[in-house]
């Protein structure tokens, strides 16, 4: 994913954002973003799609995700534009 495309659908960036501050479910993301559960999976299939972020297996029921690498480095490459 490139920077603009990224910033072109805000969702996206504010999910990177969570996922920064500590790994979530997807539940999690939905509550606080008073989004339907729907729309933020939606956002981390294509997050996923672009490598950056990745689901951890866990014993719960909900998987956790977590930026990648890839997702870090694209999270300051937002941040650094978006001033």
């Amino acid at each position: 994913m490139n920077v603009d495309m990224a910033l072109s659908v805000p969702g996206r960036f504010k999910l990177l954002w969570y996922l920064i501050v500590k790994p979530r479910t997807p539940t999690e993301l939905a509550t606080l973003e008073g989004k339907h559960l729907s729309n933020v999976s939606r956002m981390l299939r294509e997050l996923r799609a672009e490598g950056l972020v990745v689901a951890d297996s866990s014993k719960s029921r909900e998987k956790y995700y977590r930026p990648t690498t890839e997702g870090y480095v694209m999270y300051a490459l937002i941040s650094s534009r978006v001033k």
